[in-house]
């Protein structure tokens, strides 16, 4: 869990959620996407329900850590920097002592056991054994302590192990260097930042219209034809396979099954809520906004 202060500090240089990233190895940004980020061009990443459960478990996993290697966990109160200023390290916790050069202890909480290998290795998955690298190499400290919390059968806690090792932290500082680089010169990384992303720009209304090679808004109504088509298609032969079904709530084939199972569910009536009861309702509302993206053909088609 980080405080106010070093959320903010993250937007004035690199931390270790953005080293896999940077590295390619994040499902779930690109490292244009990140660049946007850090070049203030996007608004800041909202937390959402799996970022602030993880925060809230953090205090009981590094608790569950300490037990299990029988000294204690400190969480440290200050930022480790690196070999560079823009180098920044919020760490978890520390053995014995906050302090550069003590064991770091990384906590981490999911409910996929994918890249999770045996307990007491460093069988961790790459874009975490890239996260504690670069706070061991910003703590100057020799082992990191990975204590995941795992949902996937029931709760379970697994410790694992990752050593220092020099080749991999001098690559992770030429990457970040590289990095940083683009971003201090505004420079976009290569690539393509996410759709997502790319919508949450912040766009200036009053600049003038850019030239676009044609060729890219041919590419983008040609997709969208197809993937229309696609979802048609689709529908279609979910239909051939439930017509096939009969009334029943199985079938087979060569190897292949299917099954349709009711599901209930309960649901907030928001409209109904707000009829009733108006003046509650404005005390909750709060302003919202999104960028729609309208792309259109010249007149008689695409040329």
């Amino acid at each position: 869990m980080i405080t106010a202060k070093q959320g903010t500090d993250r937007t004035k240089g690199i931390g270790s959620s953005d080293v896999p990233t940077i590295l390619g190895l994040s499902p779930w940004s690109t490292p244009y996407d990140l660049w946007l980020m850090k070049t203030g061009q996007v608004p800041g990443v909202q937390e959402n329900e799996a970022m602030r459960m993880g925060s809230m478990l953090e205090p009981a996993v590094l608790s569950l850590a300490a037990h299990r290697l029988g000294a204690r966990v400190v969480k440290p109160t200050s930022t480790y920097i690196g070999a560079e200023p823009f180098m920044r390290a919020n760490i978890d916790g520390m053995v014995g002592i906050a302090k550069r050069g003590s064991d770091i202890v990384e906590a981490k909480t999911t409910g996929r056991p994918d890249g999770w290998g045996e307990e007491g290795t460093d069988q961790v998955p790459e874009m975490v054994k890239a996260q504690v690298m670069f706070q061991m190499a910003c703590a100057s400290s020799g082992v990191a302590h990975v204590a995941c919390l795992m949902g996937d059968y029931g709760l379970r806690l697994k410790m694992y192990r990752v050593a220092f090792c020099s080749d991999y932290a001098g690559y992770i500082d030429e990457r970040i260097r590289a990095f940083w680089d683009c971003v201090q010169t505004r420079t976009a990384p290569e690539g393509c930042a996410s759709l997502e992303m790319l919508k949450r720009v912040r766009r200036d209304a009053d600049a003038p219209a850019v030239d676009i090679d044609a060729e890219l808004f041919r590419a983008d109504i040609e997709a969208r034809k197809l993937a229309a088509y696609a979802e048609e298609q689709a529908g279609i032969a979910r239909a051939k396979l439930l017509t096939a079904l009969g009334n029943s709530t199985k079938g087979e084939g060569g190897g292949y099954s299917v099954r349709v199972s009711s599901v209930e569910t309960s649901r907030f009536d928001a409209k109904s809520f707000a009829d009733a009861n108006p003046e509650e309702v404005s005390k909750w509302m709060i302003a919202s906004g999104y960028n729609r993206v309208t792309v259109t053909a010249p007149k008689g088609g695409t040329k």
